[in-house]
């Protein structure tokens, strides 16, 4: 065979070839003198070959192949996400109220006189004592839509804050009720916060507590939401779905968007003296 008419890849392949017999070779006498020569001498090719391999193949590698990798996943809540939330524990503790009215014609229609925010289990309704009606009549709106009747329980003209007790009972059954919950906690300013309003269905507002007002008699809330997200009776919550104000005609009269601390009203605030307007 003539080398030179091997092409490139032939070549290549011999090259190899001879590599490779060259190397059993190589390691045929390799063997053979090992078992011939003194122990030390075997020893000291040992620990050649043994460092050898693990400046190659480090030990970190080794490790990595061995122990598993664990992936950390940071999960972002948005703020949108909490206001939702606020909403919906909310939702089930909120009535509208109404009184029988009449129309042009002599009539009957019903006229919205603002929201109320259950906060027992036994039907105590929190509203504002703006919205008692001239007529003392009150039908309340449940949140699926049955209507119930309510009495006036207490109303503190002091503070603007008026409770009813919602019905318990009808013809048809007896009436359960979902409390809201409260909270009297201290308010910081610039947390995020949530009205509740809306006529016909929820109407929600959303903003930051802006200010506290001073007062001597009250505490308040100043907050940013727009006004539109704001009726007789509309509650405030933090993003946890806590009630923590109440808008009354007294809050309003510091602005339309101030709202009365819950902290600071007669059946939480254990110092307030206001006496009751029965």
């Amino acid at each position: 065979m003539d080398l030179k008419e091997l092409n490139a890849s032939q070549l290549v392949l011999l090259t190899l070839l001879v590599s490779f017999v060259t190397s059993i070779a190589t390691g045929v006498v390799t063997i053979s003198l090992m078992e011939q020569a003194p122990p030390t001498v075997a020893q000291t090719v040992n620990r050649v070959v043994e460092r050898t391999v693990e400046r190659i193949v480090p030990a970190a590698q080794e490790a990595s192949v061995v122990v598993p990798t664990v992936t950390e996943k940071t999960v972002i809540v948005k703020e949108a996400d909490y206001i939702a939330a606020a909403v919906e524990r909310i939702t089930p503790s909120i009535v509208r109220l109404f009184t029988v009215g009449t129309d042009e014609e002599g009539g009957e229609i019903d006229v919205f006189l603002g929201l109320g925010v259950v906060i027992s289990d036994s039907g105590t309704i929190l509203t504002d004592a703006a919205a008692w009606p001239a007529s003392g009549t009150v039908i309340v709106e449940r949140p699926d839509g049955s209507r119930v009747p309510a009495y006036l329980q207490t109303k503190y003209e002091d503070s603007g804050v008026l409770l009813l007790d919602g019905a318990t009972s009808t013809p048809e059954g007896d009436i359960s009720w979902r409390a809201a919950n409260v909270s009297t906690d201290e308010v910081k300013l610039g947390a995020p916060v949530v009205s509740i309003a809306g006529r016909t269905g929820i109407r929600v507002g959303n903003g930051i507590v802006s200010a506290f007002p001073a007062s001597e008699s009250f505490g308040f809330i100043d907050t940013n939401v727009p006004q539109g997200a704001i009726v007789f009776g509309s509650v405030v919550l933090d993003t946890e779905g806590r009630v923590i104000g109440l808008s009354t005609a007294v809050s309003r009269a510091q602005a339309e968007t101030t709202f009365l601390a819950t902290r600071s009203m007669p059946m939480y605030n254990q110092a307030e003296t206001e006496a009751p307007v029965e």
